[in-house]
């Protein structure tokens, strides 16, 4: 008899065949030990695993091994929870001999307790869009039934599933799609139970325990009632968003994404728009889209694909709301997700049904019922608003009970007035206006009238000509002279949007064992609209967005209990946003060479509206693309359900920032532009395209643990590890004051040194007070890590002083001239060549570059 003393006691005894069987009160522990000599060079027979007949030399004996690496293998079972380690251990004489076995110990040891803690704590909602339905089979005094028969039904399909309880009496179905279901428990000599109006949300469990009474099969006890609304068994925040208040509730542009904020904690900034909603205070490109299981963000601005934000007016790409069963948002999510703080939103997408469903739409609106805007003075054309809406879907089967069809079509067309000042120079001398800005002249105003400007040149100098180039771009600054006495006038050039989107998904019940489905989303957006305060039409920004979203799911559930769900998914989009005048036939050669640059520079003039196209583009973002795969497995047990998984997502971003790029000119006065006086320039020099491509992994592990009854307690564990951003032809730089300008491949490595220790528990505990599903007393918490998006890296706008701020901007290729090279000046240390260029008026000549 061996006895380990421990808190509390244990009694062990030893028996052949090195199983050892210890007890405690009412639970039975087995533990099984194997020492396993590892044959490495020189280490002695190879024949395989040798077995010790006592538990407890196992440790001197596989010590004395020389030269060897050994491993004991341990289980237990604890009733519920199985554990499975791998201890490594090396004598002191390996040590010494074989260094190169310490090494490979460690690491070894390293990962033993990587993959220990991934299974000490197991994962539980699913991610995709589908649903969970589990339980146990119980009798009247609490009993657990095993071998039970549980069908799961699908109302709206037809589709059954039929389940084996264990030895706990647990069931579990995986890959429930969203909808309305029907549980059935029987058992010889039991009462058949019936549970109906089951309703299933996107990414939730339904926990249905079935308590049968004694009697014949013949019998059955239906229960009609609803199943609570409230979740008894998450410390998830959030909630669900049905098909059915989608469409009941006013949604202007019918944009699901404008409900999100009617959840609590999101908001949009004030006076913001798409492009600002947080959640929590969390900055925007915190919140994660999941669409049909799938990540559904993009890696440079980190937003959605489909219904993205557009830069100008609201979403560019829209999923129909009539293909939407619904969607929710998860604040303090459990361990399948990461990456982002902020929200989580899944949508969930329609199926078809064995009954063949359709809608047909439209909607329009014009200002004919409108109102004068404020800002619209009466005497000027009444800016316009002009919208239609239209689409359909369509869903039945292809094979009754087995192969269903969803499709729906969208197509969005507007045309929207603004209503917005400019200033721009007027042709008319100005009445009393005292000389204001004039150097001779004491009558009229030179800082607005080009008449009174061009008056007060020519008393400086009788022969003064207005310089050919300025004279040329005065006739931009509107499309009809001003000749009022001020420089005010209306800009109402309106926005103008054609939009088109389509969707379908396919749902295939294989058999009981097996269901797969796919989906597939494209969107196509052109709008030309004001993004600044834009002089002409042809200044106005035309923005073009192209999204697709593909997606693939395989639920296989082996047995009763256990499920295993595979996803993988690609996202393609391309954001191209231009002015509107390229190709214009300007007549006039700046010297760029490149057509994105062709037009006229921006032209700032103290104190007019700027002319010119806006001069943050053109900017282009794509064929950007992510590659996800998610594989997850369900196991119920008992009381516990786990869940644990893996992820590995590739991002890859195509961008190309051409802030200034047409360069950006700025004029002290009036007087100065008409002299062809040039105050400090700065412009875009080089190439800013780059190819950048991210790597992310992740693991995670999950048991909800039903305590008691009204009890349960969530327990999760995520690691992620985040690869660091690789440009395709390393042009990545840096400014390190002590050493100068780096460059990735040339004197470092990468731009950061990788994180490895993102690990992310999560704990919460859900309390249903009343045990009827009223009223729940939740406490939770989580540490979650955040993805950067490209932008921080690559693309830091609207900073002072500078055309552009990033990592792809930093020239490393730039001769250096200081006290080292103080002539002729020293090669850099890189081949970077873009960035901002800032030069002296004194430096320029301005004139047209054809002269």
């Amino acid at each position: 008899m061996l006895t380990l003393t421990t808190t509390p006691t244990w009694t062990a005894k030893v028996h052949p065949a090195n199983l050892m069987v210890a007890s405690e009160g009412h639970q039975t522990w087995t533990v099984r030990v194997l020492c396993d000599r590892i044959a490495k060079s020189g280490c002695g027979p190879t024949s395989g695993p040798v077995l010790y007949p006592a538990w407890p030399h196992c440790d001197s004996r596989c010590g004395q091994l020389r030269n060897c690496l050994t491993a004991c293998i341990i289980w237990w079972y604890s009733g519920y929870t199985y554990f499975a380690g791998e201890v490594l251990m090396q004598s002191k004489a390996q040590r010494n001999v074989m260094p190169g076995c310490a090494v490979l110990a460690n690491l070894v040891r390293v990962l033993a307790v990587a993959c220990v803690a991934l299974l000490a704590s197991v994962a539980a909602h699913p991610q995709g869009s589908s649903g969970r339905i589990l339980g146990v089979v119980t009798d009247q005094s609490g009993g657990n039934v095993g071998r039970a028969t549980v069908t799961i039904t699908d109302v709206a399909r037809g589709v059954s599933q039929t389940l084996t309880t264990d030895s706990d009496g647990a069931y579990l179905a995986s890959n429930v799609l969203p909808g309305t279901y029907t549980v059935r428990a029987e058992f010889k000599g039991f009462k058949i139970f019936e549970r109906k109006n089951i309703l299933i949300e996107v990414g939730k469990d339904a926990r249905i325990d079935a308590v049968l009474q004694p009697g014949s099969t013949s019998e059955t006890i239906t229960i009609t009632e609803d199943v609570p609304m409230v979740d008894t068994t998450s410390t998830t925040l959030g909630g669900t968003i049905s098909n059915e208040i989608i469409n009941d509730l006013p949604l202007n542009g019918r944009n699901y994404q404008n409900l999100v904020s009617l959840r609590p904690g999101t908001m949009i900034y004030p006076g913001g728009g798409p492009w600002t909603q947080s959640t929590n205070g969390i900055r925007p490109e915190d919140t994660s889209y999941i669409v049909d299981g799938i990540t559904n963000d993009e890696a440079f601005m980190g937003l959605s694909v489909t219904n993205a934000a557009a830069v100008i007016g609201d979403a560019a790409t829209l999923i129909p709301i009539d293909a939407i069963q619904e969607f929710n948002t998860q604040v303090n999510p459990k361990a399948e997700f990461g990456w982002k703080p902020g929200a989580v939103t899944s949508v969930g997408l329609k199926s078809g049904t064995n009954d063949i469903h359709g809608t047909a739409y439209g909607f329009g609106r014009s200002d004919s019922f409108d109102a004068r805007n404020y800002f619209n003075p009466a005497g000027d054309p009444k800016t316009p608003v002009e919208l239609e809406q239209y689409g359909g879907s369509a869903g039945g089967h292809i094979i009754k009970d087995k192969l269903f069809y969803f499709g729906a079509f969208e197509g969005q067309m507007y045309t929207v007035g603004n209503s917005l000042p400019g200033h721009v120079p007027t042709t008319a001398s100005i009445v009393g206006g005292g000389g204001n800005g004039c150097v001779v002249i004491t009558t009229g105003d030179c800082s607005i009238s080009v008449a009174d400007a061009t008056q007060d040149l020519m008393a400086q100098n009788p022969t003064f000509v207005v310089n050919p180039l300025s004279n040329y771009l005065l006739g931009f600054y509107s499309p009809t002279p001003n000749t009022a006495q001020g420089t005010f006038v209306s800009l109402n050039y309106p926005n103008v949007n054609s939009s088109k989107n389509a969707i379908g998904k396919v749902d295939y019940h294989v058999n009981d064992h097996h269901a797969v489905s796919g989906s597939y989303f494209f969107g196509n957006d052109t709008i030309v609209g004001m993004d600044f305060f834009e002089l002409l039409p042809q200044f106005r920004t035309k923005v073009h967005s192209r999204a697709q979203d593909v997606s693939a799911h395989w639920a296989w559930s082996p047995s009763s209990t256990l499920a295993n769900e595979l996803r993988g998914g690609f996202t393609h989009y391309v954001l191209q946003i231009l002015p509107d005048d390229i190709g214009f036939p300007y007549k006039i050669n700046t010297g760029l060479s490149n057509p994105l640059l062709s037009g006229i520079p921006d032209i700032r003039i103290n104190p007019f509206s700027q002319l010119g196209a806006f001069h943050n583009f053109p900017k282009i973002v794509g064929p950007d693309k992510v590659y996800d795969f998610l594989d997850q497995l369900s196991y119920l047990r008992g009381k516990h359900a786990f869940k644990f998984g893996g992820e590995i997502r590739d991002d890859q971003v195509h961008q190309a920032t051409f802030r200034a790029g047409r360069g950006r000119m700025r004029f002290a006065n009036l007087e100065n532009f008409l002299q062809g006086i040039p105050g400090n320039t700065t412009f875009l020099a080089g190439d800013p395209t780059r190819n950048i491509t991210q790597w992310l992994y992740a693991g995670y592990a999950q048991d909800d643990w039903r305590i008691t009854p009204k009890v349960t307690l969530n327990l999760g564990f995520r690691y992620e590890l985040q690869g660091v951003p690789k440009e395709a032809k390393n042009l990545f730089g840096n400014w390190e004051p002590a050493v100068g300008f780096e460059q990735v491949g040339k004197n470092i490595s990468s731009i950061y040194n990788r994180d490895n220790k993102n690990f992310s528990p999560r704990l919460g505990v859900a309390w249903d007070v009343t045990g009827k599903g009223t009223t729940i007393v939740r406490a939770g918490g989580s540490l979650i890590y955040s993805l950067l998006s490209m932008n921080a890296f690559l693309s830091q706008q609207n900073t002072q002083n500078t055309v552009t701020l990033g990592l792809g901007t930093i020239p490393t290729g730039a001769t250096i001239f200081d006290s080292a090279c103080p002539t002729g000046g020293c090669p850099g240390t890189g081949n970077i060549f873009t960035t901002g260029v800032t030069i002296p008026g004194s430096s320029l000549t301005w004139k047209d570059q054809s002269t």
